[in-house]
């Protein structure tokens, strides 16, 4: 029995609701979608027995928890459901524990509901094409350390329970959502806030920084902060920016079901020099995973580590840093954004869309896109 999602809960009003929630709950063309995410939800215990009532009104955090539970099913992983925090307790094939938290925007952000056509399509325009790509590294780095801070504050409560054990590894799992373009984050936030490394798109690298300041106080916020002991009690960081609606079609169309919606999925292919962004139309046969897109940033001081081998049936990448260097483990084209589009737009228009994103991502000509497509063949 699944957790009924969107059954209606006395005394909660319709324009209390998030609109998230009413798209996929009123939207006959996310039917499939929304029947996907039920199914979900087999097995989950709502322990608190909040879960319903916040996946209506706030939606992403219920939703992230149930991407995190089939996850962990896909990993392999047994759980112990018998306690009202961590939100996961894994206790096989070894015993760690997951909080999951959302970075959401901020009050006086634009909201998702005024997300535009342009907005959408920004999702297929490159890092060094996108002239507010500063603005929206620096405004995740700060949603995200605030979301990240709060659960490390909620962890020194809960190690002193008697079912929770501080010699087990810690992770805190993330789901960025902090701003209406938040797909297209990719793992540059992260980079900044744990290991320092800032990405300056135009140079196709990073420089070492400090610290950035909020526009709004002034107030500086620091960087790296996983490049000392200081929280040593946080094994690693969970992250993903793709967790959106987005996601469920891929899922759907990953499984054969039938949907009103085309999903494009732009990987970033480390061991290819020449052409490292490639573009997947997800089908049942080039599918997109539950952990596609989740990245593991490893604690380099962590007092109990993650052993990256627990998430080997997975699809999930591995960060870490090694000889002052970034280092990947695990799929190593990991999901860089995705794009969804009515299924109306024609074979040919989507090939276009296709062969134009290739040119302007990988930054080469279409000449040259077409030698390296012959080389190939």
């Amino acid at each position: 029995m699944g957790l009924l999602l969107f059954d209606e809960i006395k005394g909660l009003s319709d324009d209390r609701k998030h609109n998230k929630f009413k798209f996929l709950r009123d939207e006959i063309q996310l039917s499939t979608e929304k029947q996907l995410l039920c199914t979900y939800t087999n097995g989950l215990v709502d322990r608190d027995h909040k879960m319903v009532r916040q996946f209506q009104e706030t939606f992403h955090s219920t939703y992230w928890e149930i991407c995190i539970y089939q996850l962990c099913l896909e990993a392999g992983f047994s759980l112990d459901q018998s306690h009202p925090f961590p939100d996961f307790i894994i206790k096989k094939p070894s015993e760690f524990y997951i909080e999951a938290v959302v970075a959401n925007i901020k009050q006086t952000g634009i909201p998702e509901c005024e997300r535009t056509l342009e907005d959408q399509l920004s999702m297929l325009t490159p890092p060094h094409l996108q002239k507010d790509f500063s603005d929206v590294l620096n405004e995740s780095i700060i949603r995200s350390s605030n979301a990240i801070f709060s659960k490390i504050r909620k962890y020194e409560d809960y190690k002193k329970e008697q079912w929770v054990d501080e010699k087990k590894p810690f992770i805190i799992a993330l789901s960025s959502c902090d701003q209406i373009n938040y797909g297209r984050e990719f793992i540059y936030p992260m980079m900044a806030l744990l290991y320092g490394r800032y990405y300056i798109p135009c140079e196709n690298g990073c420089i070492m920084k400090k610290n950035i300041r909020k526009s709004e106080t002034g107030v500086e916020l620091p960087l790296g902060i996983f490049l000392n002991s200081e929280y040593s009690q946080i094994s690693a960081i969970m992250y993903t920016c793709t967790n959106t609606i987005g996601k469920l079609t891929a899922l759907a169309l990953s499984k054969g079901l039938h949907t009103f919606n085309s999903v494009l999925d732009v990987v970033r292919d480390e061991e290819d020099e020449k052409l490292p962004f490639k573009f997947r139309i997800v089908s049942n046969s080039s599918p997109e995973s539950i952990s596609d897109g989740v990245f593991i940033f490893h604690n380099p001081y962590a007092k109990e580590p993650i052993k990256p081998e627990l998430f080997e049936n997975t699809n999930v990448t591995h960060v870490f840093l090694e000889n002052n260097s970034l280092a990947l483990l695990g799929v190593t084209s990991p999901l860089y954004t995705r794009f969804s589009i009515n299924s109306c737009m024609s074979q040919r228009l989507f090939n276009e869309i296709i062969a134009s994103s290739a040119v302007s991502w990988n930054k080469i000509t279409p000449d040259i896109l077409n030698k390296i497509n012959n080389e190939k063949l």
